[in-house]
């Protein structure tokens, strides 16, 4: 691949500390110990649970539901209220940690409220000195002040450190207060500028480097309660992008428009994260700190979260919104503070507005249409904007904001701080297909490009290798079925698989029906598919799809469809019906599902491309065109590399990233596997929880350098390893699992997917026939199945009243386990954030760099230390929007016909910083070497499956994972509980 031999000598700098006994010292937290699963006082706060889920339902003429009979939520908002806001109940009553005392008598009035309220006692007749069990016990329970050095940091006794839970919370509470009793720092960046000669002989300018140019603005962050901190009185937004820095809120009033349009008076706060971590061999735990932008919605009604000003002596507060549709505070909650007589300004505030909001629904202009909730000026109340891809301020901080974070934390916490830095050799990247080797191949590219002829910027593979491919798996031929119902969208495909196997795509106009030879062994259908294709009920969707397949399906053909299709939009058959109800109508009729469904039970794989796309604000439709330049149409190539993924098709792009030439990382042949388990959606319907999803895909080399590489797949769905496209297949075919009444728990589900994934291993040795195999996963996604892949437990024996099993291989003979266990984290909270690379070259000189896509390693490197992968993100871009200013800097631009007054707007453009992915290789067997297991992993990231750059996930787990998402249930199957949401958005995460 084209890769250099020459080892670079790189450090990178990061925001993230190491948890010291300095840095901690003086640090403590009040922690309420409810006890273990089993004690009295969490069996009662289940039942309340319990109760509370059963008196919440609706039941038909006996009673209403109530969404806000939640009594984790109704107890979190009234401590949080009688309390100074930094408190933190644990959902299951595991314990309770606050950073000052909270009276016993306080509690034990906040929990007999709450068990009367949910018992459905009208809580002007609740009685106190009748206290309940749950009430008295959690009263009773006697706090102790714990120091957070002598919890978070190892003890003395050899094994790693293992911070409690609550320390976790703690922890964060007084790093925010820390970081906020220093005024941040924004130092402005000017360009240093150095003249050339144009081509006309005109003089010019252009950007050598960048230095400070002297201005500094001094602003505050502010702590919240959940341990973030915010600058409240700096808003970043359009009306404030005019004014003096930092901005004054009274002349940002003034500054408001008359008429504003919605955009105009959008704005967002600048968010730093504080989150602790542990990694493998090293001996303290670490701080990751992160610069964010959070976005205020205009309305509370439709947000989950609000922060709330209570004035400077206490920590801004985020409260959770409870409700169905449009959301308010809990009413509940607000019941129990008004009977203890607590001060509840701020709520009675929010609910103002709520009701202010509900009130505007419903009103017309002189046109009848539904008036906009424009975003009112900053204000106590600050609903946050949950994620949209429309709003006047961009996301990301920039790498500009972590350079200046990182010299924040330093002010704030002076010699305290141990920084975490990482070293890199750099180099062990080759260059992919479509990346040009030499400056010649560079020019020619370019040149391409800008003439507007055909250039490769996905790395299709070969013809030749598709082939071999598809033959290792015992075809002949592949044979593409181009199912479309707009010409336009026929004519993207023609010049799309045109392109892509070097034929002229104005020769190319193919008749329904008959075969068009691509290349050897690979040949492409086209077929007029309007009635399969159209959304709507499913009726003749079987059918419909056997007529079409049954024409070409033969002994010894692949078969694979590229469909057209388009997201179905809100019509007027839709009048007058609530939004949970449109939701689940468009998902019915959404063709899509329904074609895979169909598709997948006569074993033909697809995929499908967006043939006219729904303009939400102009509510519009828009067809899909051929771009004028044949590179542009990013939609078709991407469809075509995902289409051969579901072919099951391994090409020698990965020969190329493993075995490259002179590798001073050399790899035996061997097989990785990737094991990809998610929860799925809680029915409140059935008493226990779901079965895991489990899929799985295996990529095999040949025993031989050049030969054909094989991709299997499987499914605890279909549990058989098959070859990909046919274990996908059966995998699509087939229902979730549905819930069951055996009252399975959450901890025996996980149990249950550690024995399937040990079974899916033991069938696997047959497949192999004794090559060895490393097995990828994702840590967080598994880290309640397998207890010896948790940092905690190195090091250490199984635990033997823990039923689980304590590896995936465990009890299987050592020739069928995987010679190591590459644990991925790409859970961005948990990384270390770049912020600069030291390059020492080789003359004894050094320079700076901005960006860095190497992996690195702890400088010590300690043994059994972890990897760091940071990337540069797809999208950062030419201009690299916050590489040297931060948001509050962020030119607004302009509009204007005339191309030389026309500015960029830089404020709604996406800001970047690197991205970081943790590879850990756990267990490795004597004879591997870990860190070219690493290097491995790293590089199946980097050679994407399915994508022109690096996936978050190495190739066979990112194949283990599509095979979920694309499932056509996935939908409704999606987990819907914060930590497993987070889990997946971390997956899916796709950048350069």
């Amino acid at each position: 691949m084209g890769r250099s031999n020459n080892q670079r000598d790189l450090t990178a700098r990061t925001t993230s500390i190491r948890c010291t006994r300095e840095l901690l010292d003086g640090m403590t937290a009040m922690v309420w110990d409810f006890g273990d699963y089993h004690s009295p006082t969490r069996k009662a706060w289940r039942e309340l649970r319990g109760t509370a889920a059963q008196n919440s339902k609706w039941i038909k003429n006996e009673q209403e539901s109530d969404p806000f009979l939640v009594p984790y939520s109704i107890a979190v908002t009234v401590l949080q209220q009688i309390t100074d806001g930094y408190v933190y109940l644990d959902k299951h009553l595991a314990f309770m940690v606050t950073l000052n005392p909270v009276k016993p008598e306080i509690l034990r009035d906040v929990f007999a409220y709450l068990e009367g309220i949910v018992r459905k006692v009208p809580v002007d007749e609740i009685p106190l000195r009748d206290v309940p069990d749950l009430a008295k016990r959690i009263a009773d329970t006697i706090p102790q002040r714990l120091s957070l050095a002598d919890n978070i940091l190892p003890k003395d006794d050899g094994k790693p450190a293992s911070p409690d839970s609550w320390a976790y919370e703690a922890v964060r509470w007084h790093i925010a207060k820390k970081l906020a009793s220093v005024s941040f720092q924004d130092r402005e960046m000017e360009p240093v500028l150095e003249e050339y000669e144009g081509k006309n002989g005109e003089i010019k300018h252009r950007t050598v480097d960048w230095q400070p140019s002297g201005n500094v603005a001094s602003l505050d962050y502010r702590p919240v309660s959940n341990g973030d901190l915010i600058a409240w009185d700096n808003p970043i937004g359009p009306v404030f992008a005019g004014l003096a820095h930092p901005v004054d809120l009274g002349d940002a009033v003034k500054a408001r428009p008359e008429n504003p349009t919605r955009a105009q008076v959008q704005y967002a706060l600048s968010r730093l994260s504080v989150k602790m971590a542990t990694y493998t061999a090293e001996p303290n735990p670490v701080l990751n700190l992160n610069a964010h932008i959070r976005r205020v919605n205009n309305t509370v009604i439709h947000s989950s979260t609000v922060l709330v000003d209570q004035g400077k002596d206490r920590p801004l507060l985020s409260l959770s919104l409870d409700g169905r549709g449009l959301r308010q505070t809990n009413r509940h909650a607000l019941e129990i503070l008004a009977k203890m007589d607590a001060d509840r300004t701020s709520l009675n505030a929010i609910e103002e507005r709520v009701a202010h909001e509900r009130s505007l629904l419903n009103v017309r202009d002189e046109n009848g249409k539904r008036i906009d909730i424009l975003t009112p000026p900053p204000g106590v109340i600050r609903p946050t904007m949950p994620k949209t891809d429309s709003f006047a301020v961009g996301t990301g901080a920039g790498t500009h904001h972590l350079a200046l974070l990182q010299e924040h934390i330093g002010r704030a916490l002076g010699d305290k701080v141990s920084a975490l830095e990482l070293k890199s050799k750099g180099n062990i990247f080759g260059k992919r297909a479509h990346e040009p080797a030499t400056s010649a191949e560079g020019k020619d590219k370019t040149r391409k490009k800008e003439n507007g002829e055909y250039v490769d910027l996905v790395g299709k593979p070969s013809p030749e290798s598709i082939r071999r491919s598809i033959e290792a798996a015992g075809y002949k031929t592949l044979r593409i079925l181009c199912l479309w119902y707009r010409d336009e969208t026929r004519m993207r495909m023609i010049h799309g698989l045109a392109h892509s196997y070097g034929l002229d795509p104005d020769g190319l106009d193919p008749i329904d029906g008959e075969s068009v030879p691509l290349a050897p062994g690979i040949e492409a259908v086209f077929c007029n598919a309007e009635e399969l294709l159209a959304h709507g009920p499913a009726t003749q969707r079987a059918s419909d799809t056997e007529k079409i397949t049954s024409r070409f399906a033969e002994p010894g053909v692949l078969l694979a469809a590229w469909c057209e299709t388009e997201i179905p939009v809100r019509g007027e058959e839709h009048e007058g019906m609530k939004p949970a109800d449109v939701k689940k109508a468009l998902e019915e009729s959404d063709a899509k599902h329904q074609v895979v469904r169909e598709l997948a039970k006569v074993t033909v794989p697809s995929q499908f491309l967006i043939g006219r796309v729904y303009d939400p604000f102009t509510k519009t439709f828009s067809i899909v065109k051929k771009p004028r330049k044949a590179f542009e149409d990013h939609r078709v190539y991407m469809g075509l590399l995902d289409l051969y993924r579901s072919c099951g098709v391994v090409d020698d792009r990965f020969e190329r990233a493993l075995y490259p030439d002179d590798d001073p990382y050399p790899l035996p042949r061997m097989a990785f596997v990737g094991i990809h388990i998610r929860k799925q959606a809680t029915d409140r319907k059935f008493k226990g929880e779901p079965k895991r999803i489990i899929c799985a895909s295996a990529i095999i080399p040949s025993r031989k350098p050049g030969g054909p590489w094989r991709m299997l797949g499987w499914s605890n769905i279909h549990p058989e390893w098959e070859h990909y496209a046919l274990a996908q297949s059966n995998f699509h075919a087939a229902n979730y699992p549905l819930h069951t009444e055996d009252g399975d728990s959450d901890f025996q589900r996980w149990a249950q997917a550690g024995e399937d994934v040990q079974a899916a291993l033991k069938d696997l040795h047959e497949e192999l026939d004794g090559l060895p195999y490393a097995l990828m996963i994702d840590g967080h996604a598994c880290r309640r199945v397998w207890p010896g892949l948790q940092n905690m437990r190195q090091g250490l024996g199984k635990d033997p009243d823990d039923p689980r099993l304590w590896l995936p291989g465990t009890g299987l003979p050592l020739s069928w386990n995987p010679v190591s266990i590459l644990r991925m984290n790409c859970m961005q909270a948990e990384m270390p954030r770049l912020v600069s690379v030291t390059e020492n070259l080789k003359n004894g000189k050094s320079v700076t760099l901005k960006t860095s896509s190497d992996l690195y390693y702890p400088e010590e490197r300690p043994e059994g230390h972890p990897w760091f992968l940071f990337t540069v993100p797809r999208n950062y871009g030419k201009k690299r929007h916050g590489q040297w200013k931060t948001r509050w800097r962020a030119d607004p631009g302009k509009a204007s016909k005339n191309a030389d007054e026309r500015r960029e707007n830089e404020l709604n453009s996406p800001w970047y910083s690197m991205t970081t992915r943790e590879i850990t290789p756990m267990y490795t067997r004597e004879g591997y070497d870990r860190e070219i297991l690493a290097v491995a992993a790293a590089r199946l990231s980097h050679q994407a499956i399915s994508w022109s750059d690096r996936t978050r996930y190495p190739a066979p787990l990112h194949a283990a994972l599509q095979m979920d998402l694309g499932h056509p249930q996935y939908r409704r199957s999606a987990p819907k509980d914060p930590e497993s949401v987070e889990i997946l958005n971390a997956a899916n995460g796709i950048d350069a």
